[in-house]
C-alpha cells in the first residue's frame, strides 16, 4: 500500500485499532486487500450522492484526492472536549486536482457527509458497507434468496390429518356445525365440500367413478350383518302403500361396477314377491332385469356412477318396469350427492308393525349388540329412513325400545333431508339383514342368556314393578309378607281400529265376572294401546299374568312381560303371530295359545274358538270364553 497517497483510504483490519501516532493522515494496515477497486468506487459513489459532485469527477478522485479529514482519533478526542464545532471550521477543504478544477462544485442544500456523521460512526458504517456490498456476499445472498423461493414453492402445506386433499372441493358450498374443509388441490375432476366426514357434491357429475365391494360378513362367527363398500341407498316409495302389507323396510342398493354397463335394465330392482334370504341366491325376476336381485330389504341396482344410475331410471321403459314391480325409487332425479366417509349402520325395520320390527331387526342384531357393547362398535354413525331420528328423538315404540336398551350407545343418528333429489352414498355401510332371524331358525344366534339380559336391561330402564323371573318375584313376596295369589288378565279387542276386532268382548267379560270361579281374577280391558305411552304399555304387560288380545303389532310388548306369562291370540285366522313361535316362548319361559274360528262340528261349545261374521269381525260365546280362561289359569 502506498504511504504517500494523500487520500484517506479506510480499510478493514483484523484488530480494528488505529495507530495513535498518526495525527495527520491515516494509512490503516490490513491483512488482505480483498475489497480493492470495488470498495473505492462504492465510497466515491456515496460521496457523490451526498455532495452533488458529478459521477465522472468522483471516479477521477478515486486514486488521488486531497486529504479531507483529520484522523479518527483526533475527532474522538475533540468530541470529548466539546470542540467539534471549531474543529470542523478549521478543517482543510478539498484540494482539487487539475481534472477537478474544471468542474466547479455546485451549491447543494444536502449536508456534507462529514457534517452528519462523526469519524467513529463513519468508521462503523464504512466497515458495514464493506461486508454487505462485497461481490461475494451479494452472490451468496442472492443464492440463499433463490433457494428459499424454490423450497417455498415445492414444499406442500401440511393438511389436517383428517382431511383428504387428494381432490378439490367447492369453496362456495354451505357449511354446517363442525369442521369444514375447503380444499382446491389437483385437477378439476372431483369437487366437493367436506363437513364432519360428509362430502357434499352439488352434482353427481362432480364425483369420480366408484367401485363397490361386498357384501362381506361383519363377523365370521355371527350371521345376518353384512358390510358394503362405496354404495348408495334409495328408498322404495311404493312399499309404504302396498295393499296387504305396507312397509318402511325396503331399500334399493346402488352397486357400482362396469360388469352391467351394457344391460339396459341394470338400474331396475327386482320385485318384492320372493323371500330373498341370500345375496347370491337365484330368484325369478333375474330373468327380467338380467342381474342379481340382492337380499331381503335391500334390492340391488347396478350402475357405473351416480349420474349413470340417475339417467338409467329416467328411461321410460325402466320407469314403467319399476312401477310394475312396486319398486319406484327416490330420488327420481339426482341433483346432489351426500357421501358419508365414516362407517355407517343402516337401521331398517317396518315402522308400521312393531312385532315385525322386533323379529325382523332386533332378533338379528341382538348378538352383535352384546358383542359390541363389551368391546367397541365398528360404526360411528347410523341412518334410518324407517323412522327419522329413530334413536335420537323419536317416540316410536320400537325406537324407544332401542333407545332404552342403549342399542347403539353413542353412535350418531343421521337424518335424511327432505330434498327428494339428494342421493345418499356410503364409503362403508353395515347392513343388518331384514328378516334374517325372523323365525329364530338360526339356532344359537339369540341365546336365553342374551335375551334375558336384554329384558333385565329394559325392566330397569322403564322402572317396571315386577321382577322378571318367578324366583325373584317369590323372594320379593316373602320379604314383603305377601303371596302371589290372584290373576290379572289384560284383554284388548281392537274395536277402536279399522282392523280385525272382537265385537262383544266387554259383554262376555261382564258375564264371566259373575261366576264364582273368577272371583280372584282381575280383568283389565285396554281400549287402544296407541293412546298409551311406550312406558305405560310396558307397565301394562309387566303387571299381567295373562294377555288375551286380537292379533296385532302390540303383541310385541310381550318383551316387557315377566317369565311365566300366558299369551292368547284371538281371531278368525289360523295364522299364528310371531310371538307364538315356540322358540320365542322358550326364551320368555312363557306359553302361547292360539284361538281361531270354530269348526262346524263344535255344537257343544267344548272348544275355545271364535264365531266369525266375516274376516274382520268375530264374537265368542260364554262357554268358549270360559274354556279359554280356564286354560290360562291352569298354566
Amino acid at each position: 500500500m502506498d504511504n504517500n497517497n494523500s487520500g484517506v483510504a479506510i480499510r478493514r483490519t483484523s484488530s480494528s485499532i488505529i495507530s495513535p501516532t498518526n495525527s495527520t493522515t491515516s494509512n490503516i494496515p490490513v491483512e488482505d486487500d480483498e475489497y480493492g477497486e470495488d470498495f473505492d468506487l462504492s465510497i466515491s459513489s456515496h460521496k457523490r450522492k451526498q455532495s452533488g459532485i458529478p459521477l465522472e469527477v468522483a471516479e477521477g478522485m478515486t486514486g488521488g484526492r486531497a486529504s479531507t479529514e483529520p484522523s479518527l482519533e483526533q475527532i474522538a478526542d475533540d468530541e470529548e472536549e466539546g470542540f467539534i464545532s471549531e474543529r470542523r471550521q478549521s478543517l482543510p477543504r478539498i484540494q482539487s486536482s487539475s481534472r477537478l478544477s474544471s468542474f466547479p462544485r455546485p451549491a447543494s442544500p444536502i449536508p456534507e457527509f462529514d457534517e452528519i456523521f462523526d469519524g467513529e460512526s463513519r468508521r462503523f458504517r464504512y466497515a458495514s458497507s464493506i461486508k454487505f456490498l462485497s461481490t461475494r456476499n451479494i452472490l451468496i445472498l442472492a443464492f440463499i434468496t433463490v433457494l428459499a423461493i424454490v423450497i417455498t414453492i415445492h414444499t406442500p402445506s401440511q393438511p389436517d390429518p383428517g382431511v383428504d386433499v387428494s381432490r378439490p372441493v367447492e369453496a362456495d358450498a354451505p357449511t354446517e356445525d363442525g369442521e369444514s374443509h375447503f380444499e382446491d388441490v389437483g385437477p378439476g375432476l372431483e369437487f366437493y365440500t367436506e363437513v364432519d366426514h360428509v362430502r357434499y357434491y352439488k352434482s353427481p357429475d362432480k364425483m369420480k367413478e366408484m367401485k363397490s365391494e361386498g357384501p362381506t360378513p361383519a363377523d365370521r362367527e355371527l350371521g345376518g350383518m353384512h358390510v358394503f363398500k362405496n354404495v348408495c341407498l334409495t328408498n322404495n316409495i311404493d312399499a309404504m302403500s302396498y295393499e296387504n302389507n305396507p312397509t318402511t323396510s325396503l331399500r334399493g342398493l346402488i352397486y357400482f361396477t362396469r360388469d352391467q354397463e351394457h344391460n339396459s335394465q341394470r338400474c331396475v330392482p327386482c320385485s318384492n314377491s320372493e323371500n330373498m334370504d341370500r345375496w347370491d341366491g337365484t330368484y325369478e325376476d333375474e330373468t327380467v332385469v338380467k342381474h342379481k336381485c340382492g337380499m331381503n330389504g335391500l334390492h340391488t341396482m347396478y350402475a357405473t356412477s351416480a349420474g349413470d344410475w340417475s339417467n338409467c331410471i329416467l328411461e321410460d321403459e325402466n320407469t314403467q318396469l319399476m312401477k310394475k314391480f312396486g319398486q319406484t325409487q327416490t330420488p327420481t332425479s339426482v341433483t346432489s350427492v351426500h357421501f358419508f366417509q365414516a362407517p355407517t349402520f343402516l337401521l331398517q325395520f317396518n315402522a308400521f308393525d312393531m312385532e315385525s320390527a322386533l323379529f325382523d331387526m332386533l332378533m338379528t342384531y341382538l348378538p352383535f349388540w352384546k358383542k359390541y357393547e363389551m368391546n367397541e362398535f365398528p360404526f360411528t354413525s347410523l341412518i334410518s329412513h324407517s323412522v327419522k331420528g329413530c334413536i335420537s328423538h323419536s317416540h316410536h315404540p320400537f325406537c324407544e325400545l332401542l333407545h332404552q336398551m342403549a342399542a347403539f350407545w353413542e353412535v350418531q343418528d343421521l337424518s335424511w333431508e327432505s330434498n327428494e333429489n339428494t342421493l345418499y352414498c356410503f364409503k362403508t355401510l353395515y347392513y343388518n339383514q331384514v328378516g334374517y332371524n325372523r323365525n329364530l331358525e338360526h339356532e344359537g344366534h339369540v341365546t336365553k342368556e342374551v335375551f334375558g339380559g336384554l329384558r333385565e336391561n329394559l325392566f330397569n330402564r322403564f322402572g317396571l314393578p315386577r321382577r322378571r323371573t318367578v324366583e325373584a318375584r317369590e323372594k320379593d313376596a316373602a320379604i314383603q309378607g305377601q303371596d302371589l295369589l290372584g290373576t290379572k288378565i289384560i284383554l284388548y279387542d281392537k274395536t277402536s281400529r279399522d282392523e280385525t276386532h272382537w265385537t262383544d268382548m266387554e259383554a262376555v267379560i261382564t258375564e264371566a265376572k259373575s261366576l264364582d270361579k273368577y272371583k280372584d281374577v282381575t280383568f283389565v280391558v285396554v281400549k287402544d294401546f296407541d293412546d298409551l305411552s311406550v312406558a305405560h304399555q310396558a307397565r301394562t304387560f309387566n303387571e299381567a299374568d295373562a294377555v288375551v288380545m286380537v292379533h296385532g303389532q302390540h303383541m310385541a310388548n310381550a318383551i316387557y312381560a315377566v317369565d311365566g306369562t300366558s299369551f292368547v291370540g284371538v281371531g278368525c285366522s289360523g295364522t299364528v303371530p310371531l310371538i307364538g313361535n315356540p322358540r320365542f316362548m322358550e326364551l320368555m319361559d312363557s306359553s302361547y295359545k292360539h284361538v281361531s274360528k270354530c269348526n262346524e262340528d263344535n255344537e257343544d261349545d267344548s272348544e275355545a274358538c271364535t264365531v266369525c261374521q266375516d274376516d274382520d269381525h268375530f264374537t265368542m260365546t260364554l262357554p268358549a270364553f270360559e274354556k279359554m280362561i280356564d286354560d290360562v289359569m291352569a298354566k
